[in-house]
């Protein structure tokens, strides 16, 4: 076996294995007979999956394992409240916004999202037991199990190098983030907007960016990426609009999304194997069109309000700019 085969078996072991990760809870409370625990368990998971991968390695999950569960309790119970869910999920952001400081933002950005869609679609459970409080369990449970599983891995996983912003631009972005995704959560809450709102709040978080020239960039990558993912979408679910059968496709493109990630791939091509993953994953229960134009129109809807608060923030970037450029005299 030469070195590049080497190289790609290592790469598809390593996969496979992040993807068990990710999605190894949801595997398990399938089959005890937990439908609805196992499909909570399934974005905490990969998300601290991500978080591991794409961060500092197994001590990411280690640090970021305990708050997340918590946040994911707090949107559960806030779910009903508009101004408490909002004050939850800008708070979760203005922290993963924060750790642009230790060049983990990118890491931490699924941990957000996953709030977002609990409080956009907040899970039931045929159980005695309070709804946030078996959230927070689950989210305990899967982000436990993805660090556990990166951890053992920790030898085969690349090391992803991490890109610290300067202190003054992070307290800027992380507050104007909150800000945005605050204002997101209350519209989605307010007018029960279900998983189109959740994926409203995705957008915002994908595009809103600590350089606005990434987030302009990010807008055109996503929305690239997003029409590219909603056409093959589409013709999957020609074939299989509904059925347990999406879970298999959803599988394999979760795979193709951790092979870009680990390959620092183009980001239009990531989102491209994101949009048909997270549509199938979600569309057994219901049909896979209905599913793609939903995310199709919370993303334009998401990059427009986040493009226009982007250029009101031009005058900003600037001035951060130019006092970087700055030569001391």
């Amino acid at each position: 076996m030469n070195a590049v085969e080497k190289t790609t078996e290592r790469v598809i072991a390593g996969v496979v294995l992040m993807t068990l990760a990710g999605l190894g809870p949801w595997i398990l409370l399938s089959l005890l007979g937990w439908p609805n625990a196992a499909n909570t368990a399934i974005l905490p998971g990969v998300a601290m999956t991500v978080a591991c991968v794409t961060g500092a390695g197994w001590r990411t999950g280690i640090i970021a394992t305990g708050p997340f569960a918590v946040l994911a309790g707090l949107a559960a119970w806030t779910s009903p409240s508009p101004v408490f869910a909002a004050i939850v999920l800008a708070v979760a952001a203005f922290l993963r916004g924060y750790a642009a400081k230790f060049g983990l933002h990118d890491a931490l950005i699924l941990t957000v999202i996953t709030l977002g869609f609990i409080v956009a679609m907040p899970p039931h459970f045929n159980s005695q037991v309070a709804a946030p409080l078996l959230v927070a369990v689950v989210t305990l449970g899967s982000s436990v199990w993805a660090t556990f599983v990166i951890f053992v891995l920790r030898k085969q996983l690349p090391h992803m190098p991490l890109v610290k912003v300067n202190p003054q631009r992070v307290l800027v972005y992380s507050t104007v983030l909150a800000t945005l995704v605050g204002i997101a959560t209350f519209l989605v809450a307010q007018y029960n907007l279900g998983q189109t709102g959740g994926w409203i709040i995705l957008t915002v978080l994908v595009v809103f960016q600590p350089h606005l020239g990434s987030g302009f960039k990010k807008a055109a990558s996503r929305a690239l990426g997003t029409v590219a993912g909603f056409g093959i979408s589409i013709v999957i679910g020609e074939f299989f609009p509904t059925g347990s059968i999406l879970y298999v496709f959803g599988f394999v493109f979760i795979v193709i999304m951790f092979i870009f990630l680990l390959q620092n791939r183009a980001y239009w091509l990531y989102a491209m194997v994101l949009t048909p993953a997270v549509v199938l994953l979600t569309s057994a229960n219901s049909t896979v069109g209905v599913i793609a134009i939903e995310r199709l129109k919370a993303t334009i809807i998401g990059i427009a309000f986040t493009l226009l608060v982007m250029l009101a923030l031009l005058p900003i970037e600037k001035h951060f700019e130019a006092k970087s450029t700055k030569v001391p005299s």
